[in-house]
């Protein structure tokens, strides 16, 4: 493994290291390439939103909320 190119990659900003792994990690995995630049392209997008404030993140117990909240309005 070169060590020179681990170490910038670890110098890069973490929304852009995720992105690097994404890229590798398609390079490997052997799905469809449209499948793998669709998936990527999402990964991007959100991350944009995210990091302009556009985003709703919910962990977890916040996504049961909201499950829960939308099953008792259609029930």
């Amino acid at each position: 493994m070169d060590k020179a190119l681990l170490d910038k990659v670890l110098k890069m900003p973490p929304n852009e290291r995720l992105t690097f792994a994404e890229l590798i990690l398609a390079s490997i995995d052997y799905e469809d390439s449209e499948v793998q630049r669709a998936w990527i392209n999402e990964v991007n997008d959100r991350m944009k939103a995210d990091n302009k404030g556009r985003a709703r993140l919910l962990d977890f117990e916040g996504l049961n909320n909201v499950v829960y909240e939308m099953e008792d309005y259609h029930l």
